[in-house]
């Protein structure tokens, strides 16, 4: 009996320490992960410093914004400086992560994925959420890959739960249809 008690603590430490290694490794690589490499790139809010490294190192072309034009937060006015320095174009598109998508947003999403130069940076403040959403229809629209496949960028391993408000964005997903560029009710 303490023999099993032992062995059942080591397995919840081992699982305690190997969830904490893995929000460390988020949290230290800013969330960023490539979507399609060479053409879009995921992420959480980067500083002036990481956003010029990631910029320079990936060439990135375009930067969309999911948390919308803040002119008064300093992140937000960094953002567009390094931005305009870098000669990379900068899309702002406020979408909320406990509120699903409506059509309008759809839609400049779709026109954003046709004609921002890539490749292609796509924020959040977390890289989780807003960010999965958009990367999942990436990869429907751009890669054209199924919706079973796409909804993967919707996972823990980018640290999006599902749960809670949060999955307004997993109901925004299935919801939306590809062909008509709208929600579905």
């Amino acid at each position: 009996m303490r023999r099993g008690l032992k062995i059942t603590g080591l397995l919840l430490l081992l699982m305690v320490l190997l969830a904490g290694g893995y929000i460390a490794y988020i949290m230290a690589t800013n969330n960023f992960h490539p979507i399609t490499a060479g053409e879009a790139y995921r992420s959480a809010q980067l500083d002036r410093d990481e956003l010029a490294y990631y910029i320079k190192k990936y060439n990135i072309r375009s930067i969309v914004n999911l948390r919308g034009k803040n002119l008064n937060k300093p992140w937000y006015r960094e953002e567009a400086q390094i931005s305009a320095e870098l000669n990379v174009a900068h899309y702002s598109i406020g979408l909320s992560a406990s509120q699903e998508l409506k059509d309008e947003d759809i839609k400049r999403l779709s026109e954003i994925f046709k004609t921002a130069p890539r490749p292609v940076l796509i924020h959040c403040q977390a890289g989780a959420d807003r960010s999965g959403l958009v990367a999942a229809m990436w990869k429907v629209v751009v890669d054209k890959e199924p919706k079973s496949e796409a909804k993967k960028q919707l996972s823990i391993l980018y640290w999006h739960i599902p749960i809670g408000k949060a999955s307004a964005m997993d109901r925004s997903f299935e919801k939306w249809d590809p062909q008509a560029n709208a929600v579905i009710e």
